[in-house]
């Protein structure tokens, strides 16, 4: 799988004003590039992959447990079908589209239309792996397939955090992706009413947070240059790159669970959705296998 430190991510965190809110920015243009070939991607699907990944990196960088995870799921009613988008703040991060070879006509205002793609109708699912005995588990409806609103209505409804959220994927036709990122801002308690209002107009300067990236080229420019006149505090940084876990002994823990494994005239193929491998069985293994199961 072609990759090198050309195709990280990177996640920027700050605090701002006197500690007000919290502030997240992301820059991933080379790893949707990535994502693009590895899943052979339509434009619309690179898209709706490209900002719930980015969503996934920048929430779980945000987590102070070591080897934190989260998954994000959208399961719309649109021709896209499921998305999924998996991260762990040790820097790994994969995804994938149920149908990525789906291409819509671009929306009224000539992007693409990823609410279309997605579908209104439907769940986006937040797990949150912490450590713990069980995941956390929150399902929201959907507001628009947007991906960036759906996740600003699930911070205010599961976990009641005020939250603000601009993702995009810049692309052209005969060029490609051109940028990639993203921005998260939440207020923290006791935030100051005038700040929120200042924030709020700052905001609303940047309308395409993609095109912000391609002109600034980091995630921490992003917040530097929006939020150029506040005080800030930085948190840290975190590198992501696409990583799958998927193995052959994980295949074969898979096949076992299978109720029914029977035996192929031919060679048996599973493929990853995160990654597109290919594992092969020939009869011989999955007769072998079919003997361990029963031992």
């Amino acid at each position: 799988m072609p990759q090198n430190d050309e195709h990280k991510a990177t996640v920027h965190r700050c605090l701002l004003g006197t500690g007000d809110a919290r502030a997240i920015a992301v820059e991933a243009t080379q790893l949707v590039k990535l994502l693009q070939d590895v899943h052979n991607l339509s434009f619309l699907a690179t898209a709706a992959l490209g900002r719930l990944v980015m969503a996934s990196m920048m929430m779980v960088a945000d987590q102070k447990v070591k080897r934190a995870r989260i998954t994000l799921k959208v399961e719309g009613d649109g021709p896209l079908g499921e998305v999924v988008a998996d991260a762990e703040n040790r820097g790994k991060v994969r995804g994938y589209v149920k149908n990525p070879w789906v291409e819509l006509p671009l929306s009224e205002k000539g992007k693409w239309n990823v609410s279309a793609g997605v579908g209104s109708n439907g769940y986006l699912t937040v797990i949150k792996d912490l450590g713990l005995k069980r995941p956390l588990i929150s399902k929201v409806p959907l507001v628009s397939g947007e991906i960036a609103e759906d996740i600003a209505c699930y911070y205010a409804k599961s976990e009641q955090i005020p939250t603000a959220i601009a993702l995009g994927v810049l692309q052209k036709p005969s060029l490609g992706v051109l940028s990639a990122g993203g921005l998260m801002v939440q207020l923290l308690p006791d935030a100051d009413e005038s700040f929120v209002g200042m924030l709020e107009r700052l905001l609303e300067k940047y309308d395409s947070i993609s095109r912000l990236a391609e002109q600034v080229g980091s995630s921490q420019d992003i917040l530097e240059t929006i939020f150029k006149d506040l005080s800030k505090k930085w948190l840290g940084s975190t590198s992501f790159e696409f990583g799958c876990r998927c193995s052959r002994n994980l295949v074969k823990a898979l096949l076992l669970s299978m109720p029914e494994l029977e035996s192929e005239r031919d060679v048996l193929e599973v493929r990853c959705h995160f990654c597109n491998k290919v594992y092969t069985f020939t009869p011989e293994e999955i007769e072998e296998l079919k003997g361990g199961g029963r031992s």
